[in-house]
């Protein structure tokens, strides 16, 4: 008889534990499903942000070649002069 109710309580304890295992990967999964949400959420986001940066990044070359090519103030200042000094020579000369 002891055999049997030794029997009966590993059983319905070998149950219990299933039960609660299953329960228990239940609730892993859940939460893993969570983290995989928001992991590619992430994910999407970065990728957004990185193709702004680049764009970003392309403009900023861009107006880099612009600047290169623009004259400064000052040097316009100097040339403007010059051809002052040329146009006066030119009409005092005729």
């Amino acid at each position: 008889m002891e055999e049997q109710n030794f029997k009966k309580i590993i059983k319905e304890q070998t149950e219990e534990i299933n039960r609660h295992s299953s329960m228990l990967l239940e609730e892993f999964q859940s939460q893993l499903k969570i983290v995989a949400e928001v992991q590619l959420e992430h994910s999407r986001k970065l990728d957004a942000l990185l193709e702004m940066v680049a764009k970003n990044t392309e403009n900023i070359e861009m107006i880099k070649s612009m600047l290169r090519r623009k004259v400064d103030i000052e040097e316009f200042e100097a040339l403007e002069k010059r051809v002052m000094i040329l146009e006066k020579k030119f009409i005092s000369s005729l």
